[in-house]
């Protein structure tokens, strides 16, 4: 998947740790008003780059309230930088998901 050049770092280990899930993803997908980084559509599942700072809280939860009626079910917010710590924040909300 080609990615756009206006991609962060953290945004391109992101979908390198998705590749290894095997899911099928899309990248800046648009929900009403907003565009998610990634949205993985057979787990109704948003995956949001935030950066080790995260985005501003307040906005961020008006957002995933909205996005939640938007019919979006699991909104993942990562906020490692690291490969090995994106992985495993992937990795623990495809966990949450089966139990």
């Amino acid at each position: 998947m080609t990615l756009p050049k206006d991609f962060t770092e953290q945004e391109k280990v992101v979908q390198k740790c998705l590749d290894v899930t095997g899911l099928r993803y899309d990248n800046q997908v648009e929900f009403g008003k907003y565009t998610v980084d990634f949205f993985i559509a057979e787990l109704d599942m948003v995956i949001e780059a935030d950066g080790v700072y995260g985005h501003l809280k307040k906005r961020d939860r008006i957002r995933d309230s909205d996005l939640h009626k938007l019919g979006v079910k699991h909104i993942v917010h990562i906020t490692n930088t690291t490969q090995k710590g994106i992985a495993k924040e992937i990795w623990q909300a495809l966990d949450k998901l089966e139990q």
